[in-house]
């Protein structure tokens, strides 16, 4: 019996010695890859996959820049020189130095860090550089995979040095702090750095003299028709008034070009991105409304720019505008997600200051809205709410909503050629009147 006993007590200190040695042991590896800033290696970030888009740890790369950011959870602050590079936990919009830039998916904090498409980073940490009047480059280098137990003494140490630091922390804002870093070697940014000038090929910059652009988006589309109602789908509507207005810029010399020239599906962020990448001038996505029943009386014409909520039922829209980001779905569950996602978009609207182009949209709302009642359209109300549609767009951007489907009259309106085409060539004349008002600023 004493010898039995004696067995088993030898096989759980073995086993309890084996897993202190898998302990030991990293337990993964994990992929690392090198943030460069031309010439000049800035340090090594966690790199992770989302489907097929490469995330990278936005707090490894503030920490590689030398700054200590506010971090309370919810948003991940950097400031410097009276400039900010704000990230919200949740939401694709971040905003370095007052320029808004449009992520393709969501910034998240997940496994102890706070994770953002790659090349969108980039962008975001190349304006914020400039803002502050510093050297930017900013590109990813090789990746390399290491033992997960390796960098963990790295995170930790971070934090607790960098607020002492407190005031060496302005010194990257100077040209000549970068240099000591430059210790790398030497032949290996010689050949990293002609990779990136391929890769990173930002769209092309307004060239003086060029005609005007004009991007149009027609909202909806595959299988979201958005709203129906009298047997008319809206995305089909949308589609019809977009061709027709690109026609009419075109013919007034604007190069206007479309999102979508088919049934297609897009993707909220997609829209807009398309915009930026496009550099347009001017930003217009066209909609068609609805009321529940009980309403079909309400008609009219509608535009919007995306700012705080100016009224209950703006704020309304927005949320069935907005449905896309919560899966589409349309259960009570799902909404709720959608509008607690707008919610998200109002409190980051809150904490911004006031955007220029924000005040742009509005003078160029304000010149739609005269045109509108110029042509004889019936103007029900210009008004603001958070549409996800226009949160990314680098330009002035506006949504129209061109009438109501719920409404029979108006339906059938809108279901004729004539009738979109007073409705095209009254926006065409206005974001023309805006553009000519507003190129040589």
């Amino acid at each position: 019996m004493l010898s039995s006993l004696g067995n088993k007590t030898k096989r759980i200190i073995l086993l309890a010695l084996s897993a202190l040695l898998l302990c030991a042991l990293p337990a993964f590896a994990a992929e690392k890859i090198e943030l460069w800033n031309g010439d000049i290696r800035k340090g090594s970030v966690s790199v992770r996959m989302n489907g097929t888009l490469r995330e990278m740890a936005i707090d490894e790369v503030v920490s590689s820049l030398g700054f200590a950011p506010k971090n309370d959870g919810t948003s991940l602050v950097v400031t410097m020189g009276g400039k900010k590079i704000e990230f919200w936990n949740g939401s694709n919009i971040v905003r370095a130095a007052g320029t808004i830039i449009s992520f393709p998916t969501p910034v998240v904090t997940k496994d102890g860090h706070w994770w953002g498409e790659g090349r969108s980073l980039l962008s975001a940490f190349d304006s914020f550089y400039k803002a502050i009047g510093q050297k930017a480059a900013f590109r990813w280098g090789d990746t390399k995979t290491v033992a997960a137990a390796q960098p963990a003494p790295q995170k930790q140490p971070a934090p607790k040095i960098q607020p002492k630091q407190s005031a060496p922390v302005k010194k990257p804002a100077q040209p000549a702090k970068p240099k000591p870093k430059a210790e790398t070697p030497k032949a290996k940014p010689k050949q990293e750095a002609q990779a990136p000038a391929k890769a990173a090929a930002p769209a092309p910059k307004p060239r003086a003299g060029r005609k005007p652009i004009v991007v149009i988006d027609a909202g909806h589309g595959g299988h979201d028709p958005g709203a129906v109602a009298n047997k008319i789908r809206e995305k089909d509507i949308n589609l019809r008034a977009a061709t027709q207005l690109a026609k009419i810029l075109k013919e007034k010399g604007v190069d206007a070009r479309l999102t979508r020239s088919t049934d297609v599906y897009l993707k909220l962020a997609e829209r807009t991105a398309f915009a930026n990448k496009n550099n347009a001038d001017v930003f217009i996505s066209l909609h068609c409304n609805s009321m529940p029943k009980g309403k079909s009386g309400v008609a009219g014409f509608e535009i919007y720019i995306m700012a705080l909520p100016s009224d209950k039922d703006a704020m309304n829209l927005a949320i069935v505008e907005n449905r896309e980001i919560s899966g589409d779905a349309h259960s009570a569950a799902e909404i709720q997600k959608a509008d607690k996602k707008t919610q998200l978009l109002l409190k980051i609207l809150g904490d911004m200051q006031q955007n220029d182009k924000i005040g742009a949209s509005t003078e160029l709302t304000e010149v739609l809205h005269a045109n509108a009642k110029k042509s004889g359209l019936p103007m029900r109300k210009v008004a603001q709410a958070p549409f996800f549609v226009l949160r990314g767009a680098g330009m002035p951007a506006v949504l129209v909503e061109m009438g109501y489907l719920t409404n029979a009259a108006e339906a059938k309106r809108l279901n004729t050629a004539a009738y979109r085409d007073k409705i095209c060539r009254s926006l065409a004349e206005g974001i023309i009147t805006f553009i000519e008002t507003h190129r040589g600023r």
